[in-house]
């Protein structure tokens, strides 16, 4: 009761550091659930799919080689790949770019052309103030813009959806009115890493043009690895969409939030903490259909390359630093991120996690299946169930992973079989060792200390009750009742330890056990608790020696001019129940069953037959040595239906 107790409470503490003090302090097991979740994404990851759902027009190095380092592109280049775009008729276009100030020339152009047309600024004019003639020059280079051209890009693209940057400069306003692309429907994520004070717009004739807003925020996990991304963030108590949730909405329009679960198409997209999509990636890069920016511009595609497409803007310039490390190894530019978010949202299944009570339930049933097998099994057996039950547990994540798109927690249900397995094991130990040495003090008292080593290294004994085929002595003082009536208690009780003492060690020369004293008398056992060959032998052998001893201890008790002893033994044998009898406390080790009673019963018959050792027939069957038996007939014993054959051993000593 006492050991199961203890695994009890064992399991529960398991339960509660991992999954009650644990939810305060995840980075402890974090870092291994990171690890066993990456494992596990590697696995289910095609390297071989292609995803044409989405197109990815791509700011390349060819596109850098052919039309001159990036940041000094002009913006018709961006209205030119819009309009050859658009005219293929996408569902979206998205420009994970960010056109946060006018265009203009650049500083080395604008400084070249200050320098050439100062002096013709000056004789147009008739002017010879430098100052006035300088504010005129710039006023005249802003108009090298194409700002009105891209916005009209945008105008007859009709579904874009352009880049913009939360940051934490509450400074710095926006130059439009940003309300209208508020999420009303969505509760404001309050989360500290989603809530920012200030923002990096589009210029205002972008968003005049009809262009929608998707904010490009990035959430790392502490190791940084993206696996996750936010589809609404915090932008002064109201709520933006991110950038890919963007391009899906502008896509499909049939999209709703509504009590913490956002719908698409239908759909129910699952979401942690009603703001994470866990992304479920789907594959290496360049899954999707890459297309060169400079190809776009140029119009050297097919002519409906981009039709019923998803057409996304980006780039894989190792210069410009957008990419991102995956939980698979591979590292994809910031736009195919992306991209495999609208996957998600759109096409695939995303990835699900189920409540936290069913991993709860699977773990506790795990952790109690482990400290029961590991407490009751051999301890060169519980290493290998318990190692079959964690490679068990993760081979069914991965296959509710890459079946069902369903990810279960790893990390904690396998540390907490882990630690059911010690704490299993060290139970085992250690109530063993309590009960080795329960077992050794209890039977010390019964048999010699060569058979208690024995018991201590047998593997398999058992203290329960279990049938085991053994022989019973029972052994009695003849007329001892009248003699205790006689003399003083003192000697009486001086005169039995003696003899206990003196018959006791025969009884452990012997391989016997003292199951009990019975006032005068003494029951021992052959061939329990260890199963002994040859009990029967033992038994008799045992009751010739205890004949031998008592005549000798008579014959210094004659010349000391003391009454001598005399004693009957009986023995039958056959198959008994063995194991612990009695009450919660008192209990005691002893044999149940009719080898037991005949060996009792037949044992005064010595008083009638003029005999010392009676045998039952079923112990003169199981002799394999050589004795003086002689038969002495057949009797009927109380309780039983059919007659007993009894046998006489008799001995050469002259007394007997």
């Amino acid at each position: 009761m006492k050991k199961n107790t203890t695994l009890i409470l064992l399991g529960f503490a398991i339960v509660i550091i991992l999954f009650v003090l644990m939810e305060f302090r995840p980075q402890i097991y974090m870092p291994l659930e990171r690890f066993l979740y990456d494992r596990r994404e590697f696995f289910e990851i095609d390297l071989s799919r292609e995803r044409k759902e989405i197109n990815i027009v791509d700011i390349d190095e060819k596109s850098v080689e052919e039309l001159g380092r990036y940041h000094d592109w002009p913006r018709y280049y961006f209205g030119r790949a819009i309009n050859v775009i658009s005219a293929q008729r996408p569902y979206v276009i998205g420009l994970d770019v960010i056109f946060s100030v006018p265009d203009s020339l650049n500083d080395f152009a604008e400084a070249l052309y200050m320098h050439r047309l100062k002096d013709e600024f000056k004789s147009l004019f008739s002017s010879d103030d430098s100052v006035e003639t300088e504010e005129k020059l710039k006023a005249f280079l802003s108009f090298f813009s194409f700002d009105s051209y891209v916005a009209q890009s945008l105008n007859n693209a009709g579904k874009v959806v352009l880049a913009s940057y939360l940051n934490t400069d509450s400074t710095r306003k926006p130059l439009s009115d940003l309300s209208e692309y508020y999420l009303d429907r969505v509760k404001t994520p309050m989360n500290q890493e989603l809530s920012f004070d200030g923002i990096t717009a589009p210029i205002p004739e972008y968003l005049e043009a009809g262009a929608s807003i998707g904010l490009v925020n990035d959430v790392f996990d502490p190791d940084g690895i993206r696996r996750k991304d936010p589809l609404f963030f915090n932008y002064k108590g109201s709520t933006l969409p991110s950038f890919s949730l963007a391009v899906a909405m502008k896509a499909v329009k049939d999209w709703d939030f509504r009590d913490g679960k956002l719908q698409i198409l239908g759909r129910e997209i699952p979401l942690e903490d009603n703001v994470y999509l866990r992304i479920k990636y789907q594959g290496d890069a360049k899954t999707f259909q890459y297309v060169s920016f400079v190809d776009v511009v140029k119009g050297n595609i097919p002519d409906t390359l981009f039709t019923k497409k998803i057409v996304l803007f980006g780039s894989s310039l190792p210069e410009l630093y957008d990419y991102s490390q995956t939980p698979f190894g591979a590292k994809l530019p910031g736009v195919e991120c992306h991209a495999n978010v609208i996957h998600n949202l759109l096409f695939s299944n995303p990835i699900t996690t189920p409540p936290k009570y069913i991993v709860i339930m699977i773990s506790i049933f795990l952790i109690f299946l482990t400290l029961l097998l590991a407490n009751k099994t051999a301890p060169y057996v519980s290493p290998i169930i318990t190692f079959i039950i964690i490679i068990g547990y993760l081979l069914f994540t991965i296959v509710m992973y890459m079946s069902y798109f369903v990810s279960y927690e790893m990390s904690r249900p396998v540390i907490g079989i882990m630690f059911a397995f010690f704490a299993g094991l060290s139970s085992r130990i250690y109530f063993g060792e309590e009960e080795k040495k329960w077992i050794k003090d209890l039977f010390s008292r019964y048999v010699s200390e060569e058979v208690v080593k024995q018991i201590m290294d047998s593997p398999h004994l058992s203290l329960e009750g279990k049938r085991q085929d053994i022989s019973v002595l029972f052994c009695d003082i003849r007329d001892f009742t009248p003699r205790a009536e006689k003399e003083d208690p003192e000697n009486i009780v001086a005169i039995l330890n003696a003899y206990f003492e003196e018959m006791s060690d025969i009884i452990f020369q012997f391989g016997g056990m003292v199951d009990k004293y019975l006032g005068d008398g003494i029951m021992a056992l052959f061939g329990a608790p260890i199963n002994q060959p040859g009990h029967a032998d033992r038994a008799v052998s045992c009751a010739i020696e205890m004949q031998n001893r008592v005549h000798y201890l008579n014959q210094k008790e004659i010349l000391r001019g003391k009454p001598h002893l005399e004693i009957g033994i009986g023995i039958s044998s056959g198959e008994t129940v063995i194991g612990n009898v009695g009450s919660t406390n008192r209990i005691e080790y002893t044999a149940i069953g009719d080898p037991v009673n005949t060996s009792a019963r037949i044992e005064p018959l010595n008083k009638e037959y003029k005999t010392k050792i009676l045998i039952s027939e079923s112990t003169k069957n199981k002799l394999q040595g050589t004795y003086k038996i002689h038969f002495v007939g057949k009797i009927q014993l109380k309780g039983k239906s059919e007659t007993t054959g009894i046998y006489a051993i008799t001995s050469d000593l002259s007394l007997w």
